[in-house]
This record gives structure tokens, C-alpha cells and sequence, in this order.
């Protein structure tokens, strides 16, 4: 009864485990794996889609063409659509970026491009196809741009940026733009034009300013996609934050139906039922805007698992000041502020500052210019302001003011632009000029009444739609056109503290105004602009604004036929006013001293004085202008001296003796003089002027000297002149100068009268100087100008010019059959055939020579480069060499590339065409053969090989012997020669032989290594050999229906045995599972076969293993263990046990239900004994049945009755296993 309870309980036991087990098991393994948080919604983190040609050498279909303003016929302009994803490029050349003629900062062109006179090639259009699988989810995209000196680009059709004017770039740079689409027009590349699949990228690079291309080329571009970045910044208080909680199935299946939520402060903020892949994570993505500073309580929750973080939400304050706020000082001097900032916020921040007031000519610096503070943290800040040369003197009122880097705006609209919600205004326009005259602004106001003429219609206003964007109301025609919009303010308490911001859209001039107030304007400026979102966003404060109706009027005037107008009105709110900051502002005083300078300037000094100035019979008068330039930087009088060093024959009439100069004024000053009766052509007078500056607190005096005489006589001297241009030149265009020889210069008389210049060359046509044309005028030049730009070179043409004089008299100068200069033009850059003293484009030497030649005269010098492993930067082996060959000492191996820089007279670089990439190898290859077992059981083997680095051939060795007859060192005998993919191969192999192979691995350039490793192995196909006299025998014991089973058998005689399985089965036909495993570690063993049950036969099987695993064939002995029931009478003492020994198996007699049992040892087809087990009611031993030894010997060993064990015969009958003894 107690074993029936016993077992209930136990099977109550287990059956609960199973099904609490179950419960548990049907609840998935979710982990919350993080809680994190971004505030980050503008930059993310950049990953590039397409990358430029400096790092990828990404490649281009591309195509040049012509300058649509210049020839078409001469090569093919723009085709349409080029930008356009179905446009068909099939047919242009294949390049890669960057596109250009030269070198910029050690990057090679990957395409050259190279433009040509008269404007051909000065267009390039580059498209780049990419396949694009819509992975990111993108907050932006960038286009960076290196270029010079104008662009249009395109991503799939769609504008990015027309770059026409007003952002051309002389040279190039990585990156003179970086284009980031912010949601306005050509901002950037909008990310929502990338599309799965194909993608194209569209460039149109002009090389092209007003005066013609610039002879630089450059274009590469990079496309990047920015996505989520996750960087955890202080959070600010007002920021907008999104919050991620990973969550991960940790099952091999999906999770379905989970709810998750996501509390706040204990209280639920979020909830959602999900679905989590099998071993995949989850991301929950939330939307939280913090509504007060502090820490804030952030739960995940998912079934019984829950994650929690505090998150912190601060603020931004500061306090500065300024040591002295007024400083004295003079143009060009450096004048400093001492600002002292504290941070009383609770983020570490830094702070810049900006100044109002300050003239855009000075110099203005803050060092440093960016400080950052820890909160509590005081620094130091310098303001230096630098006024330039030309600043008024006076005193300048500035205001300073501090910014922290989280200083946010909150932007509330008031008027919405037409855009976005079609806003609607009341409008006219003209047929011409203005409606209204300029100073007529009661249109404006308030309470302006519009007449009949005026319609109601939405904006935006236009006649073709912009990127894009259509308009809602057509305006067409070059006129004026005046916009209306009222709008209502409820509470002006509202706008306290904000600014206003007027952004416009407009194409092409306008003013606009609030309440009459004109904002801005930009009415005639210049050459107007194209409208895009927004032109301008004009800032001002809110005290325009009236509580109740307010208007907001523009008129905008288009020259272009391209119309457009639209507008919108929104306040701006810091941040910082949640918490009650407001940013101060500072005033400063900042006083120039005066400074007090002149020039005194006589634009004619020396007069002289013709019959036709005849003014009386007695005298001549003549009036002089001598100027006076204020270059000071305040208003200044002066007073004014002449002195006459001849008296007799001229006369001071009259001269102003004080001027007055406002900053930076001329004014001139008026003398009149006389020439008396008694003058002579050879008088001279000499007039000495004095000005001096009558404010200088030091004295300032300038001085000048003018001449007046009566009379020349005649001119018989024609001018000499001479033209100077280079000898050698490298470009298209030259200067040549024209001078007038100096001895005539000198000559008072006839000379120092030159008027004009006539320039006239001719050219030998290519002839090498042979063949010289007729001369050809080229311009006629005033005395003033002394040089100008030759435009018609030609490369390989030679040029003569000279220069023809002409004075004032209509003296020509003669220069038949004469040149002054000559000038050969030379635009072919010299080009080097490069070849290397090598038979194969794979070496192993140290040391190779590079030689080249070119047929180009006038060479001054050569470089010689190389790089490697396609580097973007060469290097120099050597430089301004004239030696036609370099020996170069190989560094390190690699891929090498050389290429010459040959450099002629003229200045033309030459970049020849560099040498096929030579491999310089000098490891060799370290391949082996793939481990092989020590033992091998087949009549082949597959030997493969590893490690194959560059191996490309090998041969194949062997050694053989017979096992145990080994002989070293070995001697290897050639298997063959193989190729690395003629591995694996299969090599046949004999019984009871030692085999060892090594390869030599040869590389293609002949590396090699005598490898001296080999792999070795031996072929065993025998199996061992049959173990012998295998006994069962049994312990005389039985516990809980189970009994020991001792066997003991025989080893193997096989030198390879390494131990002994030992099987047991109940069926006589198969094998059944292994009891017990012996070390083959003397000749007779036993083993103990543990807790066997009783009532059934069984079949123990032992078998010998050696080295390769095999077994022998199997031995097999059996032993029945049968249970039988019969009635038994029960003795006094029930729970007594007796047992005897009967022959050679054993009686046992339990008081289990009267059961006993026997067994007999039995080997091969041995017949089975049976028989009934009697119960025997006393606990006595029959002594008749007790054998006098517990041992039997057994081929000279004894076998103990007890254990099974056997050992050798010694004096002492003890076992040396169990203790067992005879007594």
C-alpha cells in the first residue's frame, strides 16, 4: 500500500511539472533590449548612394557638347531631356569622375576633359545609373558638388540646383557646394525622388564666365542619403523627441498578439499590439514632446518584462557682460571687448555671439569664437573689431548679443503663403509702368479703398510653374503688379516676445510693406533674380502689428517674362520663453578718431600756351585745375599757397586759397594765371602749390609743382615706338605691350607727344618662320593704354607685331618692313611614350627602369611619378630631370603605375598615358596541402591544397615506406605537376605502406619556398584480430530486481588494438547497445556489467577496436536471468533472505511473493538449464553447498568469483579488485 502511495504521489509530482511547464512554455521569451531617443531630425547620420569619382572613381555616361550660344554646327548642342530618366545615353563614352584637365590637390582626372577655343567641349553632361533598394528611410539628402565654374543637376528628372549665376566657383574644391534639401526650391535633392530600382543622376558642367571658359575644368560629385541618427543629445525643453524601444524574440517562432506600452511618469502614454519575427528585434518608435524641465520616468512594457530609464529634460540660460563699453581708437587698429559669460543653465552648452552695428568693411573676431561652459561655469571671450581705413570718424552704437547651441524657435503662422493653403489677395497689375507713383504708398495702408480694377485671386501668381509648383493665378507680361492681403490679430499680448518674419517668393524686383511699413526692398537692384522658396525671410519686430485688421501690400515688377509672387507671414518664438528666458542684448559704444589725409593731384603740369588762347593783345590767360583728395575719414578745409619763380613774364590771377572736403570727397582747385607781354618761348613758369590741412593736429602740408611756357615750336619728329610680346607662349590669348622710346619721352620739343598706337602682326602660318603674311591691323589704341590681350593665337603659329605711332601734330611713325617682337605660340603639351625595361607586367626584382621618349622640341624638364594599388596620389621618383630613363628601387610590392611629366619652354605640362600596371611580387606563396589523417583505411585519398594566396602552379613529392621500416631523412620522388584548379585530386593507396607528400607552391611571377612540412599518413586496411575465452559470471547479489553481470575475456592479439566495446542485446540477432568499453592495457580483462534486470536472456557481444576504429569479428556469450512464480510457505521470519550456490549457477531465495531465480552461463548453441528456485525458511548456510575457494584458475591466472577480475598467482589468494580473500 505504501508503494502504491509512494508511486502516486510521484507520478502527481511529475504530471504537475508538465503541465506548469506547458503554461510557461507558452509564453514567448521577449527581452526589452533599450530604450532610446533622438532629438535629431535635420542631420541624421550621412550614408553615401553614390560616391564621388575622388574615392570610387564612380563611372559616367557622358558626352561634350558646344555652348549653346556658340556654333552648333561645329559639334552639337544640348539635346533635350538630357536630364531625363528614359533619356537614351547608350550610345556616349563611359568615364569615370572626376572630369577635368589637371591635377587639383593630388587628384588625378579619371576622364579628361579638356576645352577648346571658340567654346567647343565647354559643355559636359555626365549621367550615372544606380540601383537604389529604398532601405533607408531618409530624413534629408545632400548633393556635394566639386566644380568650377557652373553646374545644372538632376536626380531622376527633377531639378536639384540650376547653378547659371551668381554661384560660380574659379576653382574647384571638395566641396564648393553641399546641397541639402531643407524643403525648399533647389535646396538640395528631395530624398522622395529616389525611387526602388533604377535610378539616374544627370550633371551638366559649364565650363563658361561672361568672358569665355577660364582653361580650368573640374567635376565630381557625391550623393548622400541622411538617415535617423540615434545620438542622444541633451534634450532641451521644448525639443521634439522621438523615442525607440527595441524589443526581441528571443523564439524560434513569431511572436504574435503582444501588447506593448510605453508609460511616462507611471502614467500611459502609448500602447500598440505588434508582431516580433523569430529571433528578429522590433523597433517601436514614439512621439514625445516633454511638457516640463526635470527627470522624467520612461517604462516599456511587454507580458511580464518591463524596462525603465530616466531621461533628463534641461534648459539653457546664460548671463555676460562687458568689462568697458566704450572704446576709443583709431582705422586699422585692433579695439577689444572683455566679455565675461556664465552658464546658468543645467546642459553644457556652447555659446557664440553676434554683433549688430558694425560697418561689413571691419574686421570682427571673437576669441574664441565658440566657448563652451559646463553649467555653473564662467569663461572669457575677446571682441576684437578691426575699423578699416575708410570708416567715418565718429561714435558707432553696436549691440552685442550671446546665442546658446540650442537656441530654438517655434514658428507660428499668421499669413499662410499660396503654396501651401492658396491663400488669397487682391491684385492689379499694369500694362507697362507703375499704377502708382513710387512715393504714392496709400495703396498700402490700412485704409486704403481698392477700386474695380482690383480682382480677389489665390497665389502663387505666375505663367509657368516653379520646381515644380504651379501657380494658382496666371500674371503674364514685363509690367507692375500690386498684391493685397488683409489679415485679423485677436490678442497682440500673444506676440509678446516673438519676432516676425516676412519671407517672400518673387521674380524679379519688389517692395513690400506691413501697414504701410516698408519692409523690404529690393526694387531695381542690380540684375534681379529668378523666385525660389524662400528669396528673402526678412526679420523685424512685432510692433508693426495691430490688434485687430492688418495688411500686407507688395508690388513687384518683372523685366523677364517670368513671373511669380508669393508670400507668408509667421512669428517666431524662442524656446527659452517656457522657462522664462529671454537672451539680452548689450549696447557698446565704439568711437574712430579722426584722421586726417590728402592727396594733391595736377592733371596737366606743364601748359603750353597756343595763339588760339589769346585772350588781348597785351597777355595770355590761362586756367589750371589742380585736385584735392580728402583720403581721411572726417570732413577737412584747406589752405592754399602758390608761389611764382617768374614774375616778368607770368602773373598769379586769381586761385582758391581755402577749399572745404567732405569724407572721402574731391574738390578742385582753380588757379588763373597770365602770361605778360614780355614772355618768350624759351620763359618757363613755375607755379609751387602748397595744401595744408587746417584740422591735423600735426602738420600736414602736400606740395606740387605745374608749368606754363608760350609757345613750341613745330613738331618735325614723328613718334618712336615698340611693341614687346614673349617669345614662347602657352595660351591662345597673350598680352603684348607698346611703349614709347625713351628718348623720345625725353624730348621737350618735339617729343612726349605720342597719341595713339596702331598695333598691327602677321603670322608665318605654321611655316616654322618661313613663309610670312601680309600685316594685319588689329586695333588702334590711345596713349593711354599701354597693353592689351592678343586673342588669335594659334597653336604652332609664329607672330610679329610691331606698334605705328601718331602724335597730336599727325606725325605717323614709319615702320615699313620692320617688327618690334615676335611670338610663337605653343599649345601642345609634350607627351611622353612611357615604357618599362621588363618583358612581362609581373616582376619579383627589387630594382626596374622606366624609359620614355616624345618627339617635342623646346623641353626644359621632366618628373617622373608612380602610385600604387590605384592611389589617388602620385609620387615622385624623380624631378626636373632632362634624362630620357630612371632606375626605381621597388619600396614594397603592390601594383605599380608610372607615368612622365614632360614640361617645354612654353610652360605646357604634359601628363603622358600611364604604363600598364605592373605587379611587383616578391613573397612567395605559403599554400600547403589540407590536413590529412594520420590514418587511412582506403584504397585512395583526396589531397586538396589551402591558403592559396596567388598560387597558380605546384608540384607534388612523395616518400614511401613500409610501416615500421621507416628511413630517414626521406628521399622525395616527384609525383607530378599540377595547376591550383586541378585540386582536389585523387591518389590510390596500398595496404600496410607509410606515405608522406609536400608541395612547392610557385606564384605567377616564379616565387617560391622549399617548404620542408610535409603530411604523412599510414594505410591500415585490416581489422584486428578476435578476442578469445569470453566467460559471464554473475556477483551474488540482486538489488531491486537487478543484478551485476561479471565478464572477463582474452585481448586481441593485433599490435593496434586500442580497447574492447562490449555489447549486450536480448535478441540473439542484433548486436544491441554498448555496456562498457575496456583499454587494451593487459591480455586478460574483466568488466562488471551493472544493475542488469532480471527475466530476460541476454547476449553480450565483445569485440576488439584498433587504431582505425574497426571492430573484429564479434565473440558471443549469453546468460539467462529468468523469474518464475510458486507457492511458498512463509517462515517465521518473513523478511529473512537466504542463498546457495547449486553446480555452477546460483540459487537465490527473496521474500518478494515467494519469486527466486537462477541463471546459467551458456556459450554458443549451449542448451538452456532451467529450474524452480525452493524456498528455504531459515537464514543458515548449507555448508554442503559452500565451495572451498572463492577462486579459479584459469591459464595460469586466477578469476575471482566475486568481481570477475583476473590476476596472476601469488602466495596470498587475494584479489586485487574487490578485496575478495579465501579464508
Amino acid at each position: 500500500m505504501v508503494l502504491r502511495q509512494n508511486i502516486a504521489f510521484l507520478f502527481i509530482v511529475f504530471l504537475t511539472f508538465i503541465l506548469v511547464g506547458q503554461v510557461k512554455a507558452d509564453e514567448p521569451n521577449i527581452d526589452i533590449t533599450g530604450i532610446k531617443y533622438t532629438n535629431d531630425f535635420e542631420n541624421g547620420d550621412p550614408i553615401t548612394i553614390v560616391s564621388s569619382g575622388k574615392d570610387d572613381a564612380t563611372a559616367y555616361n557622358y558626352n561634350f557638347y558646344d555652348d549653346d550660344d556658340d556654333d552648333c554646327d561645329q559639334q552639337s548642342c544640348i539635346p533635350e531631356n538630357w536630364y531625363a530618366v528614359d533619356f537614351d545615353d547608350s550610345s556616349w563614352s563611359s568615364g569615370a569622375a572626376p572630369f577635368g584637365n589637371d591635377e587639383l590637390d593630388g587628384v588625378s582626372p579619371g576622364t579628361i576633359w579638356q576645352t577648346e577655343e571658340g567654346g567647343l567641349n565647354d559643355y559636359l553632361i555626365i549621367r550615372h545609373h544606380f540601383t537604389y533598394s529604398g532601405e533607408y528611410e531618409a530624413l534629408s539628402s545632400t548633393l556635394n558638388l566639386a566644380y568650377n565654374n557652373y553646374y545644372t543637376a538632376y536626380l531622376n528628372g527633377n531639378l536639384i540646383r540650376s547653378c547659371g549665376w551668381g554661384c560660380g566657383e574659379p576653382d574647384a574644391e571638395y566641396w564648393n557646394n553641399e546641397l541639402t534639401y531643407d524643403g525648399s526650391s533647389e535646396s538640395g535633392p528631395n530624398p522622395d525622388w529616389l525611387v526602388e530600382g533604377e535610378n539616374v543622376l544627370a550633371i551638366l558642367g559649364i565650363d563658361s564666365t561672361w568672358g569665355g571658359g577660364d582653361g580650368e575644368q573640374w567635376l565630381d560629385v557625391e550623393l548622400v542619403v541622411n538617415v535617423q541618427a540615434w545620438t542622444e543629445n541633451p534634450i532641451i525643453l521644448g525639443d521634439e523627441l522621438m523615442l525607440r524601444i527595441d524589443f526581441f524574440n528571443n523564439e524560434e517562432n513569431n511572436a504574435t498578439n503582444l501588447d506593448i506600452t510605453l508609460e511616462i511618469d507611471e502614467l500611459i502614454f502609448a500602447n500598440q499590439t505588434i508582431e516580433i519575427e523569430n529571433n528578429k528585434t522590433f523597433e517601436w518608435k514614439v512621439d514625445w514632446t516633454p511638457d516640463r524641465l526635470g527627470e522624467f520616468n520612461v517604462t516599456a512594457k511587454v507580458l511580464n518584462e518591463s524596462l525603465t530609464r530616466f531621461i533628463h529634460v534641461g534648459y539653457y540660460a546664460y548671463n555676460f557682460s562687458v568689462d568697458d563699453d566704450y572704446n576709443v581708437g583709431n582705422t586699422s587698429e585692433i579695439l577689444t571687448y572683455n566679455i565675461t559669460i556664465s552658464n546658468e543653465g543645467d546642459v553644457d552648452d556652447n555659446y557664440t555671439f553676434q554683433i549688430f552695428g558694425t560697418d561689413s568693411a571691419w574686421d570682427v573676431d571673437f576669441v574664441p569664437s565658440i566657448i563652451n561652459l559646463a553649467p555653473g561655469e564662467t569663461g572669457a571671450v575677446i571682441l576684437e573689431i578691426t575699423p578699416d581705413n575708410n570708416t567715418y570718424s565718429g561714435i558707432y552704437e553696436l549691440t552685442l548679443t550671446a546665442r546658446s547651441q540650442y537656441h530654438g524657435e517655434i514658428e507660428n503662422m499668421i499669413v499662410q503663403s499660396g503654396r501651401d493653403n492658396g491663400t488669397e489677395w487682391k491684385w492689379v497689375n499694369s500694362t507697362g509702368g507703375r499704377l502708382y507713383e513710387e512715393s504714392n504708398t496709400t495703396w498700402t495702408e490700412i485704409d486704403f479703398v481698392p477700386n474695380s480694377n482690383w480682382t480677389l485671386s489665390s497665389a502663387p501668381f505666375g505663367d509657368e510653374d516653379l520646381s515644380g509648383i504651379d501657380y494658382n493665378t496666371e500674371w503674364t507680361g514685363n509690367n507692375y503688379a500690386y498684391f493685397r492681403h488683409i489679415f485679423y490679430i485677436e490678442d497682440l499680448s500673444y506676440y509678446e516676445n516673438d519676432t516676425l518674419s516676412l519671407n517672400m517668393a518673387a521674380n524679379n524686383y519688389g517692395t513690400y510693406y506691413l501697414n504701410g511699413h516698408e519692409i523690404f526692398n529690393d526694387m531695381g537692384w542690380g540684375q534681379g533674380h529668378n523666385a525660389r522658396y524662400w528669396n528673402e525671410e526678412i526679420k523685424f519686430n512685432t510692433s508693426l502689428l495691430k490688434e485687430g485688421k492688418n495688411i500686407l501690400a507688395s508690388v513687384v515688377r518683372e523685366t523677364g517674362n517670368t513671373q511669380w509672387f508669393d508670400e507668408e507671414l509667421i512669428s517666431v518664438t524662442p524656446k527659452s520663453t517656457a522657462w522664462e528666458f529671454q537672451p539680452d542684448y548689450i549696447s557698446l559704444k565704439l568711437e574712430v578718431l579722426p584722421v586726417y589725409a590728402f592727396e594733391l593731384v595736377a592733371p596737366i603740369s606743364d601748359k603750353a600756351v597756343s595763339q588760339n588762347e589769346v585772350c588781348c593783345e597785351q597777355e595770355w590767360n590761362y586756367r589750371f585745375e589742380i585736385w584735392g583728395y580728402n583720403e581721411g575719414n572726417i570732413e577737412d578745409s584747406y589752405e592754399i599757397s602758390i608761389t611764382l619763380n617768374d614774375t616778368t613774364n607770368f602773373t598769379i590771377v586769381d586761385y582758391d586759397t581755402i577749399v572745404h572736403a567732405d569724407f572721402a570727397e574731391e574738390v578742385t582747385i582753380d588757379l588763373t594765371i597770365a602770361l605778360n607781354t614780355s614772355v618768350t618761348e624759351f620763359s618757363v613758369g613755375e607755379f609751387n602749390i602748397s595744401m595744408t590741412s587746417m584740422n591735423s593736429t600735426t602738420l600736414d602740408t602736400k606740395y606740387i609743382i605745374v608749368k606754363a611756357r608760350l609757345y613750341v615750336i613745330p613738331d618735325t619728329l614723328s613718334p618712336a615706338t615698340y611693341t614687346q610680346s614673349p617669345e614662347l607662349i602657352n595660351n591662345s590669348s597673350f598680352e603684348v605691350n607698346w611703349y614709347v622710346e625713351e628718348w623720345y619721352k625725353t624730348n621737350e620739343i618735339m617729343g612726349n607727344d605720342t597719341k595713339y598706337f596702331i598695333i598691327e602682326y602677321m603670322t608665318d602660318n605654321e611655316t616654322n618662320g618661313e613663309n610670312w603674311g601680309d600685316w594685319i591691323f588689329w586695333n588702334n589704341f590711345s596713349s593711354e593704354i599701354n597693353s592689351a590681350i592678343f586673342p588669335y593665337g594659334i597653336d604652332g603659329y609664329k607672330y610679329r607685331f610691331r606698334s605705328i605711332g601718331g602724335d597730336d601734330e599727325g606725325l605717323v611713325e614709319d615702320k615699313e618692313d620692320k617688327y618690334d617682337s615676335q611670338t610663337l605660340v605653343d599649345l601642345s603639351a609634350p607627351y611622353a611614350i612611357v615604357n618599362l625595361r621588363l618583358t612581362s607586367n609581373l616582376t619579383n626584382f627589387d630594382y626596374i627602369e622606366i624609359e620614355w621618349y616624345l618627339n617635342h622640341t623646346n623641353i626644359t624638364s621632366y618628373s617622373i611619378e608612380y602610385r600604387l594599388n590605384d592611389n589617388q596620389t602620385w609620387i615622385n621618383i624623380e624631378e626636373n630631370t632632362l634624362a630620357k630613363w630612371v632606375g626605381f628601387n621597388i619600396p614594397i610590392d603592390g601594383i605599380y603605375e608610372f607615368r612622365v611629366l614632360a614640361y617645354d619652354e612654353a610652360g605646357n605640362e604634359g601628363i603622358s598615358d600611364t604604363t600598364n600596371k605592373l605587379t611587383v611580387d616578391r613573397i612567395a606563396p605559403v599554400t600547403n596541402l589540407v590536413d590529412i589523417p594520420e590514418l587511412i583505411g582506403s584504397n585512395s585519398i583526396s589531397m586538396d591544397i589551402e591558403n592559396l594566396d596567388d598560387t597558380v602552379n605546384l608540384s607534388l613529392y612523395y616518400s614511401l615506406s613500409k610501416e615500421g621500416d621507416e628511413i630517414f631523412p626521406l628521399e622525395w620522388i616527384r609525383y607530378g605537376e599540377y595547376m591550383v584548379n586541378d585540386f582536389p585530386i585523387l591518389i590510390n593507396i596500398i595496404n600496410e605502406n607509410h606515405y608522406y607528400f609536400r608541395i612547392i607552391a610557385y606564384d605567377l611571377v616564379g616565387n617560391y619556398i622549399l617548404n620542408e612540412s610535409y603530411e604523412e599518413f599510414i594505410v591500415d586496411q585490416n581489422i584486428p584480430e578476435n578476442i578469445k575465452k569470453l566467460e559471464l559470471k554473475d556477483t551474488k547479489e540482486i538489488n531491486n530486481g537487478t543484478t551485476d553481470i561479471s565478464i572477463t575475456f582474452q585481448g586481441s592479439q593485433s599490435q593496434d588494438v586500442i580497447g574492447y566495446r562490449i555489447y549486450r542485446s536480448i535478441n540473439q540477432n542484433e548486436t544491441g547497445e554498448i555496456v562498457g568499453y575496456k583499454e587494451a592495457d593487459k591480455l586478460y580483462l574483466s568488466y562488471t556489467d551493472l544493475d542488469v534486470v532480471l527475466g530476460h536472456k541476454y547476449y553480450y557481444s565483445v569485440v576488439a577496436v584498433d587504431r582505425m576504429d574497426y571492430e573484429s569479428d564479434v565473440e558471443v556469450s549469453s546468460i539467462v536471468l529468468e523469474i518464475e512464480e510458486e507457492t511458498v510457505e512463509e517462515s517465521e521470519n518473513e523478511s529473512s533472505n537466504n542463498a546457495i550456490f547449486i553446480g555452477a549457477g546460483l540459487l537465490g531465495l527473496v521474500g518478494l511473493g515467494g519469486a527466486g531465480y537462477y541463471f546459467i552461463g551458456n556459450k554458443g548453441n549451449e542448451e538452456l538449464i532451467t529450474g524452480i528456485a525452493e524456498v528455504v525458511e531459515t537464514e543458515e548456510i548449507l555448508e554442503s553447498d559452500v565451495t572451498d575457494s572463492k577462486f579459479t584458475e584459469i591459464d595460469g591466472e586466477l578469476l575471482c568469483s566475486a568481481c570477475g577480475s583476473m590476476f596472476e598467482i601469488s602466495g596470498e589468494k587475494i584479489c586485487p579488485s574487490c578485496g575478495t580473500f579465501d579464508e
